[in-house]
Parts: structure tokens; sequence; C-alpha cells
């Protein structure tokens, strides 16, 4: 084995092999071959976090590149949407440097038994977890990766959307309705019985919905752990996981983003799902941050105030739900999805919040 085959990413990064969950090689080989390329034999190379799609080091020709499929069983309607990913993608990589290039889309589900996108591969770090640079992470440098994320999000919301040729990537009207009816359907699609918070919070969303003020190019699910920094300079070199991405409200991407930052006056149990630096020395808060997006963006008029607020409590709903779902596959099989667990206590503290921010609470 040369150096060039050995992979380009910290060995903890990646399952052991014995671990990993397998997929087809050969007919990925033939995938590929009419595609022009070659598939490089090797392990099987699965990244070992996230609770969604199952993605995997490869190597396409000469290249390292990224295999992003929808987790196994049954996924919900508009979910892990690779086609999604690969449009967006595809507007992007062209017009934005941290957008990575999509390389091939494969929707035959005979394949490898859902829809699949192979993208390029970004080195770097990834900003995962509480301690994204580790134990020696300084104030600074907490302060630094909180405004990154502000960085990112006024970048992607500033773009022109027919400048760019956006736009196919949603329907421009509509977005809050449609946000908010199709996490209700979540809710109720749910194995699990919705906690009283949870009917509380959709109810009164549902009585006084947000609003589509503004529209943009949006993420739909943007968070620190989404983003990979060189490691040296923490100049961001990627931003990934674009399979929900649409044309909608930024104020929506900005709350998203939001609810994955805890503060400690959160539930216990949203807390032990932190997957950020938020309790760190120097990082700041939500009111911060949210402050910092409107002095960047230039969104400081009393309707996005207003705004903000709610699409803040449907972002927690949101959060909620997708957390019912994940403990849901505890329940179906323990073994198999064991960490899942916490999210059972979790969901509820996220509705919760989302009923704070209503009552003039949280930000």
């Amino acid at each position: 084995m040369t150096a060039s085959d050995l992979p380009p990413v910290d060995p903890t990064l990646l399952r052991d092999p014995a671990a990993a969950v397998p997929f087809d090689h050969a007919a990925l080989s033939t995938f590929l071959a009419s595609k022009g390329h070659r598939l490089r034999a090797g392990p099987v190379r699965q990244f070992a976090g996230g609770y969604g799609n199952l993605n995997y080091l490869i190597k396409v020709d000469e290249t390292w590149a990224v295999l992003r499929r929808p987790p196994l069983g049954e996924i919900p309607k508009g979910a892990n949407d690779m086609a999604r990913e690969y449009r967006s993608l595809s507007v992007l990589a062209p017009v934005w440097p941290l957008a990575p290039r999509p390389l091939a889309f494969c929707e035959d589900v005979s394949v490898l038994g859902a829809p699949f996108l192979i993208s390029e591969f970004r080195e770097g770090l990834p900003l995962h977890g509480t301690q994204p640079l580790g134990t020696a992470m300084t104030a600074a440098q907490a302060r630094d990766l909180s405004l990154l994320q502000i960085e990112i999000l006024t970048q992607l919301h500033g773009f022109d959307i027919a400048a760019i040729g956006a736009q196919g990537l949603g329907r421009a009207e509509g977005f809050a309705a449609r946000t908010l009816r199709g996490w209700s359907a979540r809710l109720h699609g749910s194995g699990s019985v919705p906690p009283p918070e949870a009917l509380s919070l959709f109810k009164r969303l549902t009585e006084a919905p947000p609003a589509d003020q503004r529209v943009s190019v949006i993420h739909n699910d943007f968070k620190l752990d989404n983003v990979v920094v060189d490691p040296v300079t923490l100049v961001p070199t990627a931003v990934l996981d674009w399979d929900m991405s649409t044309l909608g409200a930024p104020m929506f991407d900005l709350s998203t983003m939001l609810t994955y930052w805890c503060e400690p006056a959160d539930p216990a149990g949203l807390r032990a799902t932190n997957l950020t630096h938020s309790d760190a020395q120097g990082a700041l808060t939500r009111r911060e941050l949210a402050e910092a997006y409107v002095r960047a963006s230039g969104f400081d008029s009393a309707q996005d105030e207003a705004d903000l607020r709610v699409f803040l409590a449907l972002a927690f709903a949101k959060l909620g739900v997708v957390y019912l779902q994940l403990y849901d596959r505890f329940l179906t099989e323990p073994e198999g999805y064991a960490r899942n667990r916490k999210f059972g206590a979790a969901a509820p503290g996220a509705f919760a919040l989302g009923n704070d921010v209503l009552d003039g609470n949280v930000i």
C-alpha cells in the first residue's frame, strides 16, 4: 500500500471495518464504470459520526470521494433526500468554495438499495462535539468558531437566487406553512405518543404561523458539526449534509443552528445531546449569535425580530420531532440503536423550549 492509498482522515473518524454497514462493492463499481469512472478496491471505510445518512470514504479513479446514502429502514417522507443534495451541490459548488463538488448521483435503488450520491472529499477537521479543537481550545478560538457559523450562514443567504440559477431548488412561496405542516405530520406519524409539550407547541404555531418575508437558499439543517475547517488556520473548507436544502426563510436556518446551541438553563435531557462547544469559555450565547447575524445580514426590522422568534419556536418543534424519530429507532431495535436512547428524554425539552420562545423567553 502506497501513501496515496492511505485514507486522508483521522482514523478515529472511521468505524472499524468489521462494524461498518457493508454495501455492494461490485454493484457500485459497475455503476461508476458506466459513468466512465473506476472504483478502487479497499476495505469498507464508513464514517463513524452522525445519526442519519450512511457516509463512506471511497476512492474513485485517483481521487478520494464520499459516498452518501440514506440510513437503513423506513425513511420519513422528504428526509435523507440524495437527489435534493445533488441538485443543491450542483448549483452551489460552482459559485461557493464551501460546497463540495458532486461527482455522481444514482436514483436506481437496485444498485445499493437506496438512491445515493458521490461527492468530492474535503480534507480538514470536522467540528464535532463539545471540544472540537480538543482540551486546549482557547476562549478566543471558541468565540471565533461561534462567529464562523454566522459568517457561513450570511454568505449562503446572500446569494442571489436567480443569478446563481437556484430557482429549481425549491418553491419560494409557502415555505413556512409547508414546513409547519410537514413536521406536524411527522409528529403524528411517529411511533411515540406525542408529549403534551409537543401538542401545545404545534397548536400555538398553527394558530400564529411564521411568515415568508424573506427567501434565500438555505441549508435547512445547519449546525457547527456540519462544518470542516483547516486544523491550523480554522478557515472553513466545507459545509456538509445538504439533503434538506431548499429555498426558504433564512431566519429558519439561523433558528435551526440556535436549537443545537445549548445554554445552561436548557432542560437536562436536551443538554445531554449537545453537539457543540456552546458551553466553552468564550463561546457566544444564542442572543449574541442572533445579534451577530442581524448585523451581518442587515435583517434588522421589527418584522425580522418577530419572524426569528416564531421560526425559532418552529425549529425547536422540528428538533423535538427528529429526536422522537431517533428514539423510535431505539425502541424498534434497542441493541442496534442503543446510543439513540438519550433522545427519548431530550425531545420533551425541545418542545418545552419552543413554547418558552413563544412566551417571550429563551432569546
